[in-house]
């Protein structure tokens, strides 16, 4: 820091270049540091290292903003499925690292700690998609598989075709909830 501990001369320095702090007898005697209204000892390297934390604050706001622009426009922003899968990945690295019940009961914390993870997750998930109307209930699933049928009706005559695709979908449907995530 330039003029650290010049003192202050009436006679070859401005008015403007005097710490501004007050002391017992007066005014600081001594010429501030750049940028600040003080002199180091009354804390000019602090508001100094302020300055320096806010350009690097600014400096990582601004690197990342343009990735925070591109996740907000994203049209998958909402779905929590890629941080569900990123935690269970997590999780199962925990546990392969564990080679005995010493090595489990060490790590059970984290353990814990993820599994509450996921949980929320997942719950916030499905508050999430059901509030968006991703998610589709058996009885609509049964509803949109009858229209099916219906509109295969309109087509087939066979009686027998149409049993056996009116069966296929209902199993088809039954086996819907391997497909739920």
């Amino acid at each position: 820091m330039d003029n650290k501990f010049t003192r202050w001369d009436d006679k070859i320095h401005h008015p403007k270049e005097r710490c501004e702090a007050t002391v017992t007898n007066g005014q600081c005697p001594f010429i501030k540091t750049n940028d600040t209204d003080r002199c180091v000892m009354h804390g000019a390297n602090k508001t100094s290292l302020s300055q320096v934390n806010e350009v690097k604050r600014n400096y990582r706001l601004q690197r990342w903003q343009t990735r925070v622009s591109e996740l907000a426009d994203s049209d998958t922003i909402k779905s929590l499925r890629e941080e569900i899968g990123i935690l269970r990945m997590v999780m199962e690295e925990i546990l392969n690292k564990c080679d005995d019940s010493i090595d489990l009961l060490m790590a059970s914390q984290r353990i814990s700690d993820v599994a509450m993870k996921i949980e929320k997750l997942v719950v916030s998930c499905d508050k999430l998609e059901g509030r968006m109307g991703q998610l589709i209930s058996k009885r609509a699933i049964v509803q949109l598989a009858t229209e099916y049928v219906q509109v295969i009706n309109n087509h087939i005559t066979d009686p027998l075709i149409i049993e056996a695709i009116s069966i296929e979908l209902l199993e088809a449907t039954e086996r819907s909830h391997e497909y739920v995530d």
